[in-house]
């Protein structure tokens, strides 16, 4: 018995090393996973790729996958939290403890990486970085000292938000006082009359922005409604022809035609007067907010974040100069001067008007605020794409809307807003940098049109947003703004800059205000 229990587990285990063997060689024979272990193991390089915010990871681990398997190499992203970012590049760096050969970095910390040989200077022979793919802004924010030292990957502004439906509305009551001859109040008045408006902008350029397009929403429902008396109402094109650009409307005397002929010729008046609604100057801002009878539910015109010097900067940023066109130029600094008061002083006169408590605001409540359909008009940035489009499909939001550029100070002073950019530079302390400016190609270019999708950010390629309605908007106010300025000693400027902002709001004086700035920031280069 003994001996045939010992037979049996022999065969037992010859069967079942057997089986092992030909289940294990099953495994290895797998065609789909042995041409993955062979394509990774045998891809010739690695790179390291960093990045602090976290909602940049699917985007950048879909782009570390898709451009390792073009290339045949490695690409390791690593979400780095330190509270001092550029600190923890520097000493992986130094220490050679897997390195960045390429990472994430806001454009303004340009300078101090460059300086300190944590940004390599960009080899462009191709002309990747140039107008047929970015925008002046953000080539600007990737040059230092006259040198391409980065790529730009995504950027922050601000712009106008409307609601279209109040802004129609508007536009019918405007008609309406035009047809019975009641226009007056609507038209253009001159809200700073106390203010001195002779500005003088020969010492920044001052170039007049391109109109940009707004969403799709905006200008829709143009009339072509036909009639007898409508054809009189309207010259038409063979009148044109006719009597040529002399010919005038005739006057049509609203009162004494029946309710349907007014409906009629009120629906085709309406429609030219909201063709040009949309505000492109603060007087003509104010011009609406004084005249809208607003319907119940609206608290007030306009409303926005009166604490955050991104959506307040646009009022200043043709009359000052921080650095030059790139922000790294330290002899090319004024803000100071009778131009920049003028605007605080416009600036301050808003806060009479539209009374808005800087104590009571913030931007996720003016967002939500708007979205509650309490306003006409908000200041917002990026990020506003999105929610709103998502406010509209959830049924949260009940109205159209539409983004538009911030408008002008005056016809004279543009306004152009502040902008932050992110940019993947590559670390000069990196051995491969051929793949790392590689990968940084990929990230804002091929890939950039993923962008947005999945990060909710707007990628600085020219080419990347076209399918994404309102950044278009975002784009070409992106293209004539202000960049932060990339000078070491004013790495705290900006917040100086908004805490005068918050004091001029509630009243204090201008020129004492300016005249402390410039005293803090001669103390920032002094030490």
């Amino acid at each position: 018995m003994e001996l045939q229990r010992k037979i049996t587990s022999v065969i037992v285990i010859i069967l079942i090393t057997a089986l092992l063997f030909y289940c294990g060689t099953l495994e290895i024979q797998t065609p789909e996973e042995e041409v993955t272990e062979t394509a990774w193991y045998n891809r010739s390089d690695t790179i390291y790729f960093w990045y602090s915010d976290e909602s940049m990871t699917d985007y950048i681990n879909k782009a570390a996958v898709d451009f390792g398997e073009l290339n045949n190499v490695h690409v390791l992203p690593m979400l780095i939290t330190h509270d001092n970012y550029l600190e923890a590049v520097n000493e992986a760096s130094v220490e050679n403890n897997e390195l960045p050969d390429a990472y994430i970095l806001g454009h303004e910390s340009l300078e101090m990486a460059y300086m300190t040989g944590l940004a390599a200077r960009v080899n462009d022979p191709e002309g990747y970085l140039s107008a047929e793919n970015f925008s002046e802004a953000a080539i600007n924010a990737v040059t230092y000292d006259g040198m391409l030292v980065g790529y730009p990957l995504s950027y922050d502004t601000c712009v106008l938000v409307y609601n279209e439906d109040y802004l129609h509305d508007w536009a019918n009551q405007k008609a309406l006082a035009i047809l019975k001859g009641e226009g007056d109040t609507y038209e253009d008045g001159e809200y700073f009359q106390e203010i001195d408006s002779s500005l003088s902008t020969d010492d920044v350029n001052s170039d007049t922005r391109e109109d940009s397009g707004t969403e799709e929403t905006a200008g829709e429902g143009e009339s072509d409604s036909s009639g007898d008396f409508v054809t009189d109402y309207s010259a038409t094109e063979s009148f044109d022809e006719e009597y040529g650009e002399e010919y005038e409307e005739p006057e049509i005397d609203y009162d004494s035609l029946t309710e349907e002929e007014q409906a009629l010729v009120l629906e085709k008046k309406t429609d030219e007067v909201f063709k040009d609604a949309i505000p492109d100057t603060l007087n003509s801002l104010l011009t609406i907010a004084d005249s809208y009878s607003a319907s119940a539910g609206v608290d007030g015109v306009m409303s926005w974040d009166v604490t955050d010097i991104l959506y307040n900067f646009w009022i200043i940023g043709d009359v000052v100069n921080l650095g030059g066109p790139s922000g790294d130029d330290e002899t090319n600094i004024f803000f100071n001067n009778e131009n920049t008061q003028t605007c605080l002083l416009r600036y301050q006169y808003l806060h009479n008007f539209f009374n808005i408590d800087s104590a009571l605001t913030s931007y996720d409540k003016v967002i939500q605020d708007f979205i509650d359909g309490r306003m006409i008009f908000t200041i917002a940035s990026v990020d506003a794409v999105k929610k709103l489009k998502d406010a509209k499909e959830e049924g949260t939001f009940a109205h159209e809307y539409g983004f538009a550029l911030i408008p002008e100070v005056n016809e004279e002073t543009r306004s152009r807003s502040m902008s932050m950019t992110e940019v993947v530079v590559v670390n000069g302390y990196s051995e491969k940098k051929d793949i790392a400016n590689a990968f940084a190609r990929y990230l804002t270019g091929d890939f950039a049109n993923e962008l947005y999708p999945r990060t909710g950010k707007a990628a600085c390629n020219i080419h990347a947003n076209a399918d994404y309605a309102g950044l278009d908007v975002f784009d070409a106010e992106y293209a004539g703004s202000v960049p932060l300025p990339k000078i070491i000693e004013l790495e705290n400027f900006w917040m100086e800059l908004e805490a005068l902002f918050a004091r001029i709001w509630d009243g204090e004086d201008v020129e004492t205000e300016l005249s402390n700035l410039d005293n803090t920031v001669d103390l920032f280069f002094t030490k």
